[in-house]
């Protein structure tokens, strides 16, 4: 088993098995991963010579990249959420948190994925831009409790959110509403369940009232839990 010096991470163990094709050559700008989860996860990067997704798995206590392949995504298992920190490689970033599916690695990034809470945490999440193949969202907010107002959370996130999840612990729903304390229209996102792109994503309760048929997409005020849509 080797044992590899990762900066800002101390040593971390990397797995002696992979056969991957090296596809990573610029010392400093590819993307980490080290697994710190407690659970076993799905990492993948794209090989341009094959025009292909290269996938493997990467055990707790783990890292790969940085040195030899540039891994673009780390898979969340659906329903969950992560606890990364995000840095430059060599550096030691903020907290952040990654929803379920495949998440975006930027190429210069190390990421240190701490914890996996799987529909135990309670909280409802929001990012500021959607996740996909192309795109990280830089920042993101949750709330435990009903909010009448987003905008006095995280730096003002009223009219800001591009992707959510449900991360209820009882099985709740959460609506979302186009104005403050729970007036207009509103959407409801379903237990475990999460919206990457909220472009897609409309206010589709409240006929009649402000924002129905409108996308979500950085039109979310306020929130409220519910027991079930409607």
């Amino acid at each position: 088993m080797a044992v590899l010096l990762v900066a800002g991470f101390g040593l971390v163990a990397t797995s002696g098995t992979a056969q991957a094709e090296p596809v990573c050559t610029i010392a400093g700008v590819c993307g980490t991963v080290v697994n710190h989860s407690g659970r076993t996860l799905q990492i993948r990067w794209f090989v341009d010579s094959t025009k292909s997704w290269h996938q493997e798995s990467l055990d707790s206590g783990y890292s790969r990249g940085g040195g030899d392949v540039d891994v673009d995504e780390v898979y969340i298992p659906l329903g969950c959420v992560a606890r990364v920190n995000v840095g430059g490689l060599g550096t030691r970033g903020n907290l952040k948190y990654f929803p379920g599916n495949w998440d975006k690695i930027q190429s210069n990034q190390s990421v240190e994925i701490s914890g996996i809470d799987c529909g135990q945490d309670g909280y409802v999440y929001a990012w500021d831009g959607t996740w996909d193949d192309n795109n990280q969202p830089q920042t993101s907010c949750r709330w435990f409790n009903d909010d009448p107002n987003w905008g006095d959370d995280c730096g003002n996130f009223r009219n800001w959110a591009g992707s959510l999840q449900n991360n209820s612990s009882h099985g709740n729903a959460v609506n979302f509403y186009y104005h403050p304390n729970y007036t207009g229209a509103w959407a409801c996102l379903g237990p475990g369940d999460v919206w990457r792109d909220a472009r897609y994503n409309y206010f589709s309760w409240g006929a009649g009232q402000d924002g129905y048929s409108q996308a979500i997409y950085k039109q979310i005020a306020s929130s409220k839990w519910v027991r079930t849509c409607g």
